[in-house]
């Protein structure tokens, strides 16, 4: 099915607007769900343009070349990471563990 009907179910609409760019990456998304909670930082679009450029070319491209293209995220706002050390393996694993949290209950 390429469309769906719409209220009056006298037209179609698409059920999936195609995107030229990797929308979820370059804007990132936080949310949460039943059971499960998402926080995908943004990224520079001219990394990610890249690197799906990269993918397009050699779809069987190691997480090595792409991680010398994407280089972590990139917040707009003018945030910073500290201990940019964590970057890469967040990015091979797709998650990420905080060894160094601290939490405190009063």
């Amino acid at each position: 099915m390429i469309g769906g009907q719409t209220l009056t179910s006298q037209l179609s609409e698409p059920l999936i607007l195609p995107t030229s760019i990797p929308n979820l990456l370059v804007n990132g998304s936080s949310g949460i769900a039943v059971g499960m909670a998402t926080n995908i930082p943004p990224h520079n679009l001219t990394e990610i343009l890249d690197a799906s450029l990269a993918l397009l070319r050699q779809p069987d491209l190691e997480i090595e070349s792409l991680l010398k293209i994407v280089k972590g995220p990139d917040f707009p706002t003018g945030g910073f990471i500290c201990g940019r050390d964590e970057i890469q393996p967040v990015l091979r694993r797709g998650s990420r563990r905080d060894p160094n949290a601290r939490q405190g209950f009063d």
